[in-house]
């Protein structure tokens, strides 16, 4: 019997969710999804029509790596660092 792949999920914050797809060979998969819709519903604001069912900020790459707690850490870090980024009010800014 050959092992399948296992998906582990954790939620930082209501809004966060990470995934690590953990394969047989040893590779790991990251990826994360954030309720972007929900988010700012709650500020007064909306995207779109307000359907938030299916309105998530997604990275545009997942990125894959070994089954390693430095690797994972790292992932979450860069990922906490292009959120962080992220300034509505100042688009520009760097």
């Amino acid at each position: 019997m050959t092992r399948s792949q296992e998906v582990h999920v954790a939620t930082p914050n209501r809004f966060m969710t990470y995934m690590v797809h953990a394969y047989p060979d040893g590779s790991a998969l990251f990826t994360w999804e954030f309720a972007i819709a929900d988010y700012l519903a709650e500020r007064g604001l909306q995207v779109g029509t307000a359907e938030s069912d299916n309105q998530f900020l997604y990275p545009r790459q997942d990125v894959r790596g070994s089954q390693d707690g430095a690797w994972l850490t790292a992932a979450i870090g860069r990922t906490e660092a292009i959120l962080s980024s992220v300034h509505l009010s100042d688009p520009d800014r760097v």
